[in-house]
């Protein structure tokens, strides 16, 4: 998390984790709590152009019952940027809705922190004041079940010759920052495009690309079904895997025997999607 925090923000900006020594743990999904953390710092970042201090505080908050129901860990991410006008204070979560520039923001890193804290059993929420900044902050239950025996870590793949290259495809800085971390953990040469047209682009003009990774759902007119049948066309002998967290279009892609990574994914299950594809192996929507 300090790595992508460090690759995500400038150098006027600060990071102070301030976590509670007996801070209860919670049952989410690992790469999704990261995602939702950057995607806030990323807010975050831009709300200082002068740079600033974002402070990650997490504290526990009891629900004072006896039997421990409703006690929630609270993670806060403050910044200390421009803040924001109360009149669109609320419109925040909503899906597209930005505050940015044209062509500086998607509007979709805050509903996904909203919907992940939902999907959690938990709840989000914005406080800010103009001039002082923006706090948004989680609320996940507290977890009381005994902690999962840790497995062993996939350990990168060392080739003595040649490294694999992989096109990723993604729009959104936050997912591509993660999705790229887990993709040369794992041993692979990673270069990456922001949207379909410049993936093309890319492939015509090199060709020593043994995968496309990309998303299904970006801006502009090609999505990533349309880059698959492109692809096909221009390289047939280019494998693609395509991500998408929309049953919809998972399922429209599975239905041309499209290759379907179904989000969210483990870098356990990234792998084994690319093992299944390098080795030859076949199959379509992975869970």
């Amino acid at each position: 998390m300090h790595t992508l925090l460090d690759r995500s923000l400038r150098e006027d900006v600060t990071v102070e984790i301030r976590l509670a020594p007996d801070l209860w743990r919670v049952e989410v999904d690992a790469s999704q709590l990261e995602v939702a953390v950057l995607n806030i710092a990323i807010n975050a970042r831009d709300a200082m152009p002068e740079g600033g201090a974002i402070i990650i505080e997490g504290r526990n908050e009891p629900s004072g019952r006896p039997d421990g129901r409703g006690d929630m860990v609270r993670l806060s991410i403050r910044d200390t940027g421009v803040g924001v006008e109360p009149e669109v204070l609320s419109r925040l979560f909503e899906p597209f809705f930005t505050t940015k520039p044209v062509g500086k923001g998607t509007g979709l890193g805050l509903s996904q922190v909203y919907g992940f804290a939902r999907s959690s059993d938990g709840e989000a929420g914005i406080e800010s004041v103009l001039g002082e900044g923006t706090t948004v902050w989680m609320r996940i239950p507290r977890s009381t079940k005994a902690m999962a025996q840790e497995t062993a870590p996939v350990a990168p793949r060392r080739r003595s010759s040649e490294e694999r290259r992989i096109l990723m495809v993604e729009d959104d800085d936050s997912v591509a920052q993660l999705v790229q971390e887990m993709l040369r953990e794992l041993g692979y040469d990673v270069v990456r495009a922001g949207d379909a047209l410049s993936a093309l682009e890319i492939l015509r003009q090199d060709v020593a690309f043994d995968l496309v990774f990309s998303d299904m759902v970006m801006p502009g007119d090609i999505g990533g079904l349309d880059l698959a049948r492109d692809i096909a066309r221009l390289r047939p002998d280019l494998p693609v895997i395509l991500t998408t967290g929309y049953s919809a279009a998972a399922a429209a892609a599975a239905n041309e025997g499209r290759r379907v990574l179904i989000k969210p994914y483990r870098i356990e299950r990234l792998a084994t999607e690319l093992d299944a594809v390098f080795s030859g192996a076949n199959g379509r929507a992975r869970a």
